[in-house]
């Protein structure tokens, strides 16, 4: 089976670029092209890092929100120079809500033929609340999911 249109999902952990080695190496034994993506929690699921006594929980969290957003553009943006300078075709997006649920309805949205993924994000707390991402993604995806160790 060859998987010509092939999803990276970067959380932006050390894992990544195992993630995005993986995702580079099917594209070109299949001639294919890379999605990189980043989901952004939603609110409620992203924890409150800081709020100070003069500000509010709100502000905070848009403070933090906005910073997710800055550093999943980073991860992307140095993910899609890597996957440029190995000659395959790529595109970047920034997803948002559940991050399993979002990568998911990409993959399925934009026809793709695998979606590749860590088995080790950035919190095991955060894993143990919500469930493993990759875990989700295997039970929900309509493609074949390539989970890299």
């Amino acid at each position: 089976m060859r998987f010509e249109r092939i999803v990276a999902a970067l959380d932006g952990s050390s894992h990544g670029q195992r993630v995005l080695d993986a995702a580079i190496t099917q594209a070109r034994q299949a001639g294919g092209s890379l999605s990189l993506v980043h989901a952004l929690p939603d609110d409620g699921q992203a924890p409150l890092m800081f709020a100070d006594m003069a500000g509010s929980a709100s502000q905070a969290r848009r403070e933090q929100r906005e910073q997710a957003r800055e550093r999943g553009k980073a991860l992307l943006a140095h993910a899609r120079e890597l996957v440029m300078r190995e000659g395959l075709e790529c595109r970047t997006l920034l997803l948002e809500g559940d991050p399993a649920r979002a990568i998911c309805r990409h993959a399925e949205e934009h026809h793709q033929d695998l979606i590749v993924i860590g088995s080790r994000g950035l919190g095991t707390v955060r894993e143990l609340m919500l469930g493993s991402v990759s875990h989700k993604v295997a039970q929900l995806a309509a493609v074949p999911v390539l989970i890299i160790k």
